[in-house]
């Protein structure tokens, strides 16, 4: 959906993976079909690409689809193949997976379909598709979990899951917040179940964790195509389930009278203090990479690094043209913050991936200044090999937090964005797919700084 359009990290999201019920068609003839696009693209003919696709996806990808390829080629070279795909069903919808083999970077090219085999939604995510379905990891002992219903009140109930100690009552409670784009209940990357290591983790260590599927990724086809979605902001997309997420587990009996509190990765880790604002009620925050900056920041980063490896690399002769397309981005996204309601509106105002609307309401969020407003305790917890995020961040949280009545900070030199241990050689940012395909899982330091925080204030005030 409006996730970072970030040539670093080939979250490159044409839009949310939508949703529509392919009928009379077995997979091949949908791989045919993400082939046939594929082609289109790669020729830079956009009339036939969206001659392919449904009214929502024809209005949104116009005029951007050239771009969009240029910068698939940018991120990863020059494009070799396509590899190994998978078809999928979820939730009564159709989906194609392929593998992108270009030279510096494997991508995934998800391709969603409707009743009409058009093309209702398409993104591209750093991977590959595997050759085997990973083995399902056993739930481990001393952990419980029941399905739950998380629902806003605003038509988009999402399946969600509770995960808490077999054994006697949860100490505290707390909601997973999910980071930028479409993402499943265990913010699933690649290789990589980071929310689902938290809930197991925490409940093993008496807290009851709740994790659910994100809007962007249940609804993607509803939210595209309805008239409102010119206006979707940070709220829509995430910040008002998650307010609903923590009235709902203040509901629960066994919490009855214990805290409950908001975990965020990433983007979610930037909007924690925000979500309170709209009523989530939640007695602290834990923010995991999340970033007191603004996204388009972190994205212009995010590519300056891209490019300073392409020149190491010898891939570019030198930073000059990278640079201006770069600090072109940039200036283009501070001069869409002065825009008027229907200049932001246009379908061309967008920046990095996000709308001028979507951007204007994220620049009115001040992260630190709603954290020293509420005094809330919150732990800020970030990995020192961390390339989407930056311990610089984690330093600019500290200064801006100073006077917090209880701010708490821990550093992991090893860890990354994921809060894993990568090991062998880091590859390059471009490839930052091979670090998030191996699998990392959150260690116990992380789990046990977090279940020590929580447990510590969850008794504060009850003694």
């Amino acid at each position: 959906m409006r996730g970072l359009m970030v040539m670093a990290l080939c979250l490159l999201v044409a839009l949310a993976p939508a949703a529509g019920a392919a009928q009379g068609e077995g997979p091949e003839a949908l791989y045919a079909l993400s082939l046939e696009l594929l082609e289109h693209l790669q020729a830079g003919n956009e009339e036939a690409a969206l001659s392919m696709m449904d009214s929502a996806m024809k209005s949104a990808m116009a005029g951007q689809l050239e771009a969009l390829w240029a910068q698939l080629a940018m991120a990863g070279g020059e494009f070799k193949e396509a590899g190994a795909w998978r078809a999928s069903l979820q939730d009564g919808y159709h989906a194609l997976e392929m593998t992108l083999v270009f030279s510096n970077v494997r991508l995934i090219q998800r391709t969603v379909f409707d009743g009409e085999n058009q093309v209702a939604g398409l993104f591209f995510s750093p991977g590959e598709v595997p050759a085997e379905a990973p083995e399902e990891e056993p739930l481990p002992q001393g952990v419980v979990e029941e399905p739950v219903t998380v629902d806003a009140g605003l038509g988009y109930p999402l399946n969600g899951t509770l995960a808490r100690p077999e054994a006697g009552q949860a100490a505290a409670g707390l909601v997973l917040v999910h980071g930028s784009g479409p993402s499943d209940r265990d913010e699933a990357i690649l290789a990589n179940t980071p929310f689902r290591d938290l809930a197991w983790g925490l409940a093993r260590r008496g807290i009851a964790v709740l994790r659910y599927d994100k809007r962007t990724l249940a609804y993607g086809r509803e939210i595209t195509q309805s008239p409102d979605y010119p206006r979707l902001t940070v709220d829509e997309e995430t910040a008002l389930d998650a307010a609903a997420a923590v009235g709902l587990l203040k509901a629960r009996p066994e919490l009855d009278g214990k805290k409950v509190f908001l975990l965020g990765h990433s983007l979610g880790g930037m909007l924690t203090a925000y979500i309170n604002t709209l009523g989530a009620g939640a007695d602290g925050y834990i923010n995991l990479a999340g970033s007191p900056r603004k996204l388009w920041e972190l994205s212009y980063e995010q590519n300056m690094l891209l490019a300073q490896e392409a020149l190491a690399a010898g891939q570019i002769p030198s930073l000059d043209a990278a640079l201006e397309q770069v600090q072109a981005e940039a200036e283009k996204a501070r001069g869409l913050l002065l825009l008027s309601d229907e200049e932001a509106l246009s379908p061309g105002a967008a920046v990095f991936g996000m709308s001028a609307w979507y951007l204007r309401h994220l620049e009115g969020i001040d992260a630190p200044a709603l954290h020293l407003a509420d005094g809330l305790p919150v732990l800020i917890l970030q990995g020192g090999k961390d390339r989407q995020v930056f311990p610089e961040d984690f330093e600019a949280w500290k200064t801006a937090l100073m006077d917090h009545p209880d701010a708490s900070f821990i550093l992991y030199p090893e860890l990354n964005h994921l809060f894993g241990r990568f090991e062998g050689e880091t590859p390059p940012f471009s490839q930052i797919a091979l670090e998030y395909s191996q699998r990392t899982p959150m260690p116990d330091e992380v789990l046990d700084d977090i279940a020590q925080w929580v447990n510590e204030r969850a008794q504060a005030g009850q003694e």
